[in-house]
């Protein structure tokens, strides 16, 4: 397969309102399992097909984007400086994360959770990113592989990281590389039919305007979301208590 050069628009608000879609679809799944860790509400989201189904719903939204926006960076050629740097910016956020929920969740910390696996999953698929027929096929090949196979030999902790667990980790946040990473690769794979050599203008109501707002600052909302929200919900709890 050739590598093909393509014109990309400069932004994309299309993407950036994509990307602020999916982010308070999390906001709202966050504050809900912060109702349920508060004890305001019952729900289990660990077993729950609605809880769980959900997660993997939002979890699928953002991979997809981050294979769309890893074909746009390669499409645009963006340097090999900026490429690292946003990968070592995602890699800090995620060892924040890991020290963080080591202190709230002492047996259940995040050790591979969705930041970590972005990380890596950037690394693994950008030499694809090129190639997006060769990312679809190899994307749906990989996540055949993680939903349908598995092996005791993946339960432990170091190994998990890559899937094919028996079981789940107990962790708060769990993506593994199988079957994930083929969902970033489905995204390289369909960026090419989606509209990125032309900019669809975002509509000027104030909704986009926020959405595109959080689109573009997708990480920094990530990282900081969680703190406000149980800080919020511990101050109100505290008044209403």
């Amino acid at each position: 397969m050739n590598k093909e050069k393509t014109a990309v628009a400069h932004r994309l608000p299309w993407l950036d309102i994509s990307r602020g879609l999916a982010l308070w679809a999390m906001i709202v799944y966050h504050f809900c399992f912060d109702l349920q860790w508060f004890g305001v509400i019952k729900a289990d989201f660990y077993r729950d097909p609605f809880w769980t189904t959900t997660r993997t719903l939002i979890i699928t939204s953002f991979l997809l984007i981050v294979g769309i926006s890893l074909f746009v960076a390669r499409a645009r050629d963006i340097s090999a400086r900026s490429f690292w740097l946003r990968v070592a910016k995602i890699t800090a956020c995620a060892l924040i994360v890991s020290i963080a929920t080591s202190f709230l969740f002492r047996e259940s910390y995040i050790y591979f959770g969705v930041l970590h696996f972005i990380a890596i999953a950037s690394i693994l698929a950008w030499p694809f990113a090129a190639y997006p027929r060769l990312a679809l096929i190899s994307g749906i090949i990989v996540v055949l592989a993680g939903i349908t196979f598995s092996h005791p030999l993946f339960d432990t902790r170091a190994l998990s990281i890559i899937g094919f667990v028996t079981t789940l980790p107990r962790t708060e946040d769990y993506v593994p590389i199988f079957p994930w990473l083929g969902v970033v690769l489905i995204g390289i794979g369909v960026a090419p039919s989606l509209p990125i050599r032309k900019a669809i203008p975002a509509s000027p109501t104030p909704t986009a305007r926020l959405l595109t707002w959080m689109g573009q600052r997708s990480l920094w909302i990530y990282m900081l979301h969680q703190p406000i929200l149980i800080a919020a919900l511990w101050c109100v709890l505290a008044v209403l208590r």
